[in-house]
């Protein structure tokens, strides 16, 4: 694919945070993981300062258990489906994540609406990558119904969770312009790589507020 298409970041961030120790992040995934195999690229290069401690996803046959597999980072598979209860299937997550000492959540394609009880958990501590200009096209058919409803312009967009869905303080999005010629797959495979471009300094940015609020390391 070409990916020479014109596109917009906002803010333009070019460099990344230095963080000592590593800011250690869980990744919550839900499919194929190319957002997770990029933190891991960019963790073993070195530039980017994280600590993958866990991969946490909620379907046995998802593409990112093996990319932990190769990566040799702890993974574990939580399916709601095993739980008499949402709340219960969220605290196995919750408690996941704080026995491997999770400084932020990274939510990278998790395809499951978070409870209340999760967000007060980790309240400043969580992001989410969502494909779509936030807070146009909330919801699982943004880039589809960003195309049914004609829209020029799309992007993606990394925010902080808060308690209503796709909501919460945007970190950074990139945009670009929906051609005639797009379809669904096309839209969605020029809109992963914009991902792949704000995600990591998304998380550079979110480590350094949780850093400089909660740990006094500036």
């Amino acid at each position: 694919m070409d990916k020479s298409f014109n596109y917009i970041l906002s803010p333009e961030i070019s460099e990344f945070r230095r963080f000592s120790p590593k800011l250690k992040i869980g990744v919550l995934a839900s499919g194929k993981g190319t957002n997770f195999q990029e933190l891991i690229n960019l963790s073993e290069k070195g530039d980017l300062d994280i600590d993958i401690k866990v991969l946490i996803t909620n379907k046995e046959s998802a593409g990112c258990i093996k990319r932990a597999e190769t990566a040799k980072i702890p993974h574990k598979i939580i399916r709601d489906k095993d739980f008499s209860q949402k709340e219960l299937f969220e605290l196995e997550i919750v408690n996941t994540l704080i026995r491997y000492e999770v400084e932020l959540v990274v939510m990278a394609g998790w395809m499951k609406i978070v409870t209340p009880f999760f967000v007060d958990k980790f309240k400043n501590k969580m992001i989410n990558i969502h494909p779509s200009l936030l807070p146009a096209y909330k919801g699982g058919s943004a880039v589809k119904d960003s195309i049914l409803n004609g829209s020029k312009i799309t992007g993606c967009s990394v925010h902080f969770v808060e308690k209503e869905v796709d909501s919460g303080s945007l970190i950074m999005q990139a945009a670009l312009p929906i051609r005639d010629d797009d379809d669904i797959e096309s839209l969605t495979r020029k809109i992963q790589i914009l991902e792949h471009k704000i995600l990591p300094h998304s998380i550079s940015h979110a480590g350094f507020l949780i850093r400089s609020n909660f740990m006094g390391n500036y």
